[in-house]
């Protein structure tokens, strides 16, 4: 699938980043480390570690902000000592890391809260690594995972119907909010930093490989 991270800015223009595969990454991981499920997986994880791998979250490509079909899904810092809870850290906050890089492609915007939309609403865990990541709060609404086809939905409604976006495009009740956590964002920080040398590092690797 696709997951969307979009901004809409205010009066009539939007600027909208991409970011493939996030939600299904995880999944994916999860899957590939042995849990029966997401939630299993991310039950548990505790506390981050200095020696936890590093996860680039492209299982499909990426294309915000490097529009490459040929990047891969990668796992750098494995060692003997590697768990799959350490695994499912470092997905959680490759797809925070990379999340962060789409925002920051919109010119990071001056907006205190996001709303998180799609299938990462489902994953706890990864609104404290992205509020953290990104430095803005999160607002979970109800029926959040579904608010891409509920958006489509209602804007073939008012093409159809020609009812105004104001009485029909209004926001869901929220059900959570997530803070940034400062310590937090200072270890995410120092991690990025090595995360974000990744792409470049392997982008002649990628292409090689790519059929």
């Amino acid at each position: 699938g696709v997951h969307t991270f979009c901004h809409a800015l205010p009066k009539t223009w939007h600027r909208m980043s991409v970011t493939l595969s996030a939600a299904s990454a995880i999944d994916s991981v999860a899957r590939l480390a042995g849990f029966s499920s997401t939630t299993e997986a991310v039950a548990n994880l505790g506390e981050g570690q200095p020696d936890d791998p590093l996860f680039a979250p492209w299982l499909s490509g990426e294309r915000t902000p490097h529009n490459d079909p040929s990047a891969s899904g990668v796992f750098v810092g494995l060692t003997h000592a590697t768990t799959r809870e350490a695994l499912m850290r470092a997905a959680l906050e490759g797809v925070a890391f990379a999340l962060a890089d789409g925002f920051e492609a919109l010119g990071s915007p001056q907006v205190e809260a996001l709303t998180v939309v799609g299938g990462g609403t489902r994953i706890t865990g990864l609104g404290p690594l992205l509020a953290a990541t990104l430095g803005r709060r999160l607002v979970y609404r109800d029926g959040g995972e579904a608010a891409a086809a509920l958006g489509a939905a209602r804007l073939a409604r008012m093409a159809l119907a020609g009812e105004a976006s104001l009485s029909l495009c209004r926001p869901g009740p929220i059900v959570q909010e997530v803070d940034p956590d400062g310590g937090l964002a200072e270890r995410l920080a120092r991690r990025r930093a090595a995360w974000r040398g990744l792409y470049p590092a392997l982008t002649r690797t990628f292409q090689e490989l790519s059929p």
